[in-house]
C-alpha cells in the first residue's frame, strides 16, 4: 500500500519545482592595477591604469570564476599618465611615451598603442562577441581560461608585434600585477562598500530552505559562488563588512521551510519520500503526521497528501 502511493506520486516529484527571479546581473570583473616604479624619476609610484575583464554574460549559469571563451566579455588595458603632476612638461620626453606589450601568464595578448586617442593615454580593448570600433575581436589564440590570480605583465614595446601566445622577451616588466576580483564578496551593489545596502539585498533574497531556485550573482544574494543565498553568504558578508555600524543579525527566510521538503533542498522528489520512510521506520516523532502517537498507514497517507499539495 505504501509503495503504491509512492509510485503514484513519483511523476509529480520528478517534475520539480523552482522559481527564478528576474534581476539585472552586474558584470563580473577581474582587474589588475598598474603603478609606476618608485625610482625617484618623473611619475614615480603613481597609479596609471589597469587591465580588466568585464564578464557580461556566461555560457553557464554561474557568476564568479575564471573567464572562458564561451563567456561574453570585454578585456581592456588602459595606461593613462595624464593626471600625474607635471604631465604637460614632462611626458613627451619621458620613458613612458611609448607603446606597451601586454602578457598574461607570460603569453603575449596585445600591443597597446600610445597616443592614438589622446597624448598620455594608451588603450586596447577586445570584445569576445560583438566588437565595435575601436574595439577589436578577441584573438583566436587569446588564453582560455583566464583565472583570478593570473599574472598580467606589461613591457615597453619594441620591434615587430609578437604573435598572441608568444612568450615574453627577456627583461623586467614595467608593470606586473595579479588579476583579482574588483569588488569584495558581499558588495552586491558594487559601490566599493559592504554595508547595510548589501545586507538588504541579501535579506530580500535570503533562501536558507532553498525554495526559490538558483540565485545567480550578488544581486540575488549569492556571494560564495554556489548559486544559493543562505548562511554561507551571510557569513561572507559579515567577514567583509566595512560599515561602521554593527552587522544586522542573520535575515529571516523569504519563504519558510516546506513541511514536505524533508531533505531540504527546495525540490520535492523521491529523496524526500525516502527521508520520510526512514523517519517512519525509526518512529521519529516527525513522522507522526496525524499526531495520535501511533505510526500507521494514516501517517503515510498524510505525508503523501503534503507531498501532493506541494510547497506554497
Amino acid at each position: 500500500m505504501k509503495w503504491c502511493s509512492v509510485v503514484a506520486v513519483l511523476p509529480v516529484l520528478l517534475a520539480g519545482n523552482s522559481a527564478f527571479a528576474q534581476v539585472e546581473v552586474p558584470d563580473f570583473r577581474l582587474r589588475a592595477d598598474f603603478r609606476t616604479p618608485n625610482d625617484g624619476g618623473w611619475g614615480a609610484n603613481e597609479s596609471v591604469g589597469h587591465a580588466e575583464f568585464r564578464v557580461q554574460s556566461r555560457f553557464l549559469q554561474v557568476y564568479y570564476g575564471g573567464v572562458s571563451r564561451n563567456d561574453e566579455y570585454k578585456f581592456k588595458v588602459q595606461i593613462d599618465f595624464r593626471d600625474i603632476s607635471g604631465f604637460a612638461e614632462q611626458f613627451d620626453s619621458s620613458v613612458y611615451n611609448s607603446d606597451f606589450d601586454v602578457y598574461i601568464n607570460n603569453g603575449f595578448v596585445g600591443r597597446v598603442l600610445m597616443g592614438t586617442e589622446a597624448a598620455g593615454l594608451a588603450e586596447l580593448v577586445y570584445d569576445s562577441r560583438h566588437p565595435s570600433f575601436p574595439e577589436l575581436p578577441l584573438p583566436e589564440a587569446f588564453p582560455d581560461v583566464v583565472s583570478e590570480f593570473d599574472l598580467v605583465s606589461v613591457y615597453f614595446a619594441f620591434g615587430e608585434v609578437p604573435a598572441v601566445g608568444d612568450p615574453a622577451v627577456l627583461g623586467v616588466p614595467l608593470f606586473e600585477a595579479e588579476l583579482v576580483e574588483e569588488f569584495a564578496r558581499g558588495d552586491a551593489n558594487q559601490d566599493g562598500k559592504v554595508d547595510e545596502d548589501d545586507y538588504e539585498i541579501l535579506a530580500s533574497n535570503y533562501d536558507p530552505f532553498y525554495r526559490l531556485g538558483e540565485h545567480v550573482g550578488p544581486m540575488l544574494g549569492d556571494f560564495t559562488g554556489d548559486n544559493l543565498a543562505d548562511l554561507g553568504d551571510y557569513e561572507l558578508l559579515v567577514a567583509n563588512w566595512t560599515d561602521s555600524h554593527d552587522v544586522p543579525p542573520e535575515p529571516q527566510a523569504v519563504i519558510g521551510l516546506c513541511d514536505a521538503d524533508l531533505v531540504p533542498d527546495g525540490v520535492l522528489d523521491v529523496f524526500d519520500v525516502f527521508a520520510y520512510l526512514d523517519a517512519f521506520v525509526s518512529m521519529d516523532p516527525s513522522a507522526d503526521i496525524t499526531g495520535d502517537g501511533v505510526f500507521d498507514v494514516f501517517d503515510v497517507f498524510g505525508y503523501l497528501s503534503q507531498l501532493n499539495a506541494g510547497c506554497p
